[in-house]
């Protein structure tokens, strides 16, 4: 069985991918709302990791990428929330290697 870092090491490994599609609305909403549950499944709904990840990624299907413009400059845009989402989940990762969360 897979450990917490490893799960949350494995929604990292696949940033750069999206990166290089684009990133494409429906592969960032699916890789959102798969990191999502992760976080559910391991530190419960409503936990501390669960929402600073949806304060990052926003509620909702359009706010979590479904449809959502790639708009570079825009600091709500999806290049934007998948950057923070990055450095979030590396903090987490961080967190969970030293027994923190």
């Amino acid at each position: 069985m897979a450990t917490a870092a490893e799960k949350v090491q494995k929604q990292l490994d696949m940033v750069p991918w999206l990166r290089g599609r684009g990133p494409v609305s429906y592969d960032y909403g699916k890789w959102v709302d798969t990191t999502h549950h992760v976080l559910v499944t391991l530190f419960g709904k409503g936990s501390p990791q669960e929402t600073g990840f949806l304060e990052i990624v926003g509620e909702g299907a359009e706010a979590r990428g479904w449809g959502l413009p790639l708009a570079p400059q825009n600091p709500w845009g999806m290049q934007a929330r998948l950057e923070r989402a990055e450095a979030y989940l590396r903090s987490l990762l961080d967190a969970v290697a030293q027994g923190q969360a």
